[in-house]
């Protein structure tokens, strides 16, 4: 008995939907993404902002290496400005400024006394002087070798060198008095 063969479906009918629910990955959701990660916005605080979750976030960088890659560097942008920042801090630093300041005046204008004032500007460079606790934060990530608080002290493997020198000490017997000259 010969069987019929069934019709080959076409490449369309092949394409099943995948179900779910769509993806909220937009330009904007990008765009947002982009701004946010700028100022320094971690995964999860943005995933908070655009109303996912941190594990959708870790979704998108994996379905869109751009989108990753682009994180990515606007975060290492972001970090570089705080780098640069705290480096100015612990050097000092100066940059033009302008004060403003508001300067009453008081006239006598026909016999009657008049209040009044003006603002007045001033271009000036600002000054900061380095910080200690910046040099200190610095130093201590950057050449953490010279400017660790704990310093290791080696001993050697049972701690030889103390041993010997508490021996030492207690070879020596009681210390003598002073004042004590027939002992010389």
């Amino acid at each position: 008995m010969r069987t019929k063969k069934k019709p080959a479906k076409k490449a369309k009918a092949l394409k099943k939907n995948k179900g779910g629910r769509p993806t909220v990955f937009t330009k904007e959701v990008k765009v947002k993404s982009e701004k946010l990660s700028r100022r320094g916005f971690t995964d999860k605080e943005i995933s908070e902002i655009i109303d996912v979750s941190e594990r959708t976030i870790n979704r998108w960088k994996l379905k869109h290496p751009e989108f990753r890659q682009s994180l990515n560097l606007w975060k290492e942008k972001a970090d570089e400005n705080v780098e640069r920042s705290l480096y100015e801090r612990a050097c000092g630093y100066s940059h033009p400024d302008t004060k403003a300041q508001w300067v009453e005046i008081t006239e006598i204008i026909d016999g009657k006394l008049v209040k009044g004032g003006k603002w007045v500007y001033a271009d000036m460079i600002k000054h900061y002087p380095p910080d200690p606790t910046s040099m200190i934060f610095w130093l201590k990530n950057r050449k953490s070798q010279d400017w660790k608080d704990k310093v290791d002290h080696d001993f050697g493997k049972t701690g030889d060198a103390l041993t010997g020198l508490l021996n030492s000490i207690a070879n020596q017997g009681p210390p003598k008095p002073a004042g004590d000259i027939n002992n010389g």
